[in-house]
């Protein structure tokens, strides 16, 4: 009994502490008491009311002979975790009243202040802009009008001097070219210097002319008389804090304080737990309200304090500038509607002095120009009357001339050298079906005939094909020719691959002597092919047998299909493929269809 009335004492000893604590800290005199309530009455009815200890005390059995000792009772710590519950949660709803504040106060501060700076620029560059605009409106106005009238006048009366200069030079220059070029059309020494000068170069120009069409006409002669002379047919040519972290003992706060008077182990220990859970649950709760309440304090002070500093700046920046802005567009208004005004009048103003100006300046100009175009086209005309003239004498002779120097050098040509052409080329299939087949030869057919009168050395033979899908004959050439004579061809150029792709190409041709081209020929000619072909779809695609891999194909190679069995093609290599293999199996996913 006597210990239970030192427990009360002590309690209300702890109480009475934490009231002189609280009423010091200045800055926690307006807080809501009420908040310890809620977490103390939170975990007394959490807690059992006598932990450790039944309700009342139990019947104890009959005592039997020779009792066994029996353990001390627990002990009841009930008392000792619901004080040291109180005393922490009075400390820590300090604390956390206190840094919560702070830390409120902190953030407000930094979160608004650049908010009040804006918001009080924006709102006093507004408000003095809207001050200043109207302030010098009226004396804008009077200026502007005053200068827009002046520019007015000033303006509109060159635009109206000009508008009359040049409709009179329009008006004399029309009249006076059509005199002129009357004048300049009836110039007998336009006409005669024209003429002059054109006798003059049709006499340097012309012999020259016909001299070159004459010797080109003898040679082309004398060619069709050489080439004639054969009798054989004609040519075929073909291309994303807490301030506090709840820990053990937090914020300096040490829980080895004043026990209660518990000196058993079993209630300091709860004393001790208690007071960690009070200090905590207390703590965040005062910490959070605190840094509201500091949070809204700090926020609005420093709202108020950059939003009136910056609008005092802001709004002289304003009034500056709405001022100039306003004096430039009541100015602007009032020049542009004065301007006009005068501008139009002036302008639409006769200005006979300007007018008469330039109708003298455009006469002149006029009948300067039209008789200037007039005596032009005179002596163009006298230009092409002498021109023609002297033309008609010279040409004749001189052609004659050049035609006797051209069958000359015709006939010097062909006697002294070799004169090959290429007659009739074509490409014909070996067999004459009419079908270029897989595997089959193609024939070079034609003739090349010596036309001069000496003899040839070999003549060279070159063909290739677009898509590259024949084995060409390496080397093809002709023997020399005679003069005068005919080489009739007729030979195999190379043959088609047996894996060809069917489908449209082209062959070329082009005959070579000493190094010189002297024909060529291209024909489209349609390839068919009835082989099974594949496509090797993959490097490294092995060629199987039964004792194993015959050999390796790379991407793009083909090979005839000659049959197939389960999954496999049975496949032969192509007759122009490399390698020793002949025949083998390939899987059909390695292989596409041609």
């Amino acid at each position: 009994m006597k210990r239970l009335i030192y427990i009360n004492l002590f309690i209300a000893f702890v109480f009475i502490g934490w009231e002189i604590a609280f009423a010091l800290d200045e800055s926690l005199r307006d807080f809501d008491g009420r908040l310890i309530n809620e977490v103390i009455s939170s975990k007394d009815n959490d807690k059992p009311d006598n932990p450790g200890h039944p309700p009342h005390p139990q019947p104890q059995p009959n005592p039997v002979p020779n009792p066994q000792p029996q353990p001390n009772p627990p002990v009841d710590t009930t008392q000792a975790y619901n004080a040291g519950f109180r005393d922490g949660s009075n400390r820590g709803m300090i604390d956390g009243r206190r840094d919560g504040y702070s830390q409120g106060v902190r953030d407000g501060e930094r979160d608004v202040e650049w908010r009040g700076r804006n918001d009080g620029e924006r709102a006093g560059r507004d408000a003095g802009y809207r001050d200043g605009y109207n302030v010098d409106q009226s004396l804008a106005t009077q200026r502007g009008n005053m200068d827009g009238q002046n520019a007015g006048i000033n303006d509109g009366t060159s635009a109206g001097k000009k508008r009359c200069y040049d409709e009179g030079y329009t008006a004399g220059y029309n009249k006076s070219y059509s005199e002129g070029r009357d004048a300049g059309l009836n110039d007998t020494s336009s006409y005669n210097s024209g003429y002059s000068k054109g006798e003059d170069d049709a006499r340097e120009i012309e012999p020259e002319k016909g001299r070159k069409a004459g010797y080109q006409a003898g040679f082309a002669q004398r060619e069709k008389e050489i080439e004639d002379s054969f009798t054989t047919q004609g040519l075929s040519k073909g291309l994303s804090l807490k301030n506090i972290s709840i820990t053990g003992e937090t914020k300096g706060i040490s829980i080895d304080i004043v026990k209660g008077g518990f000196t058993t182990p079993e209630e300091q220990a709860a004393y001790d737990r208690g007071y960690r859970e009070g200090y905590h649950q207390s703590y965040e709760r005062a910490f959070e309200q605190a840094k509201r309440e500091g949070y809204n304090e700090g926020y609005n002070r420093t709202y108020n304090r950059a939003y009136s500093s910056q609008f005092s700046i802001s709004y002289m920046e304003g009034f500056n500038e709405g001022k100039e802005k306003g004096y430039q567009d009541a100015y602007n208004l009032a020049y542009n509607s004065a301007y006009d005004f005068y501008y139009n009048d002036y302008k639409k103003r006769e200005y006979a002095d300007e007018r008469e100006s330039g109708i003298r300046d455009g006469s002149e100009k006029g009948y300067k120009d039209g008789f200037n175009s007039g005596s032009k086209e005179q002596y163009s005309k006298g230009y092409s009357d002498g021109y023609k003239k002297v033309a008609s004498e010279v040409y004749p002779s001189a052609f004659e001339e050049g035609r006797k120097a051209g069958i000359e050098a015709a006939d010097n040509y062909y006697s002294q050298n070799p004169v090959l052409k290429a007659y009739g080329v074509s490409f014909y299939d070996e067999n004459g079906d009419g079908r270029f087949d897989a595997n089959e030869n193609i024939v070079l057919k034609g003739e090349i005939r010596n036309l001069g009168y000496q003899k040839s050395d070999v003549i060279f033979v070159s063909v290739k094909n677009a898509r590259g899908e024949i084995r060409f004959i390496s080397d093809l050439k002709l023997d020399a020719i005679s003069q005068r004579s005919i080489s009739t061809l007729n030979m195999v150029i190379g043959k088609i691959y047996d894996v060809a792709s069917p489908g449209s190409d082209t062959l070329y041709v082009t005959f070579t002597h000493l190094n010189k081209n002297f024909g060529d020929y291209s024909q489209v000619y349609l390839i068919t092919n009835a082989n099974k072909v594949g496509i090797v779809l993959e490097d490294d695609t092995p060629v199987l047998k039964k004792a194993g891999e015959v050999t390796k194909l790379n991407r793009g190679e083909k090979v005839l299909i000659i049959g197939d069995k389960d999954n496999y093609y049975r496949v032969k290599k192509s007759d122009f493929s490399s390698g020793e293999w002949s025949e083998g199996y390939i899987k059909k996913g390695k292989l596409s269809l041609q």
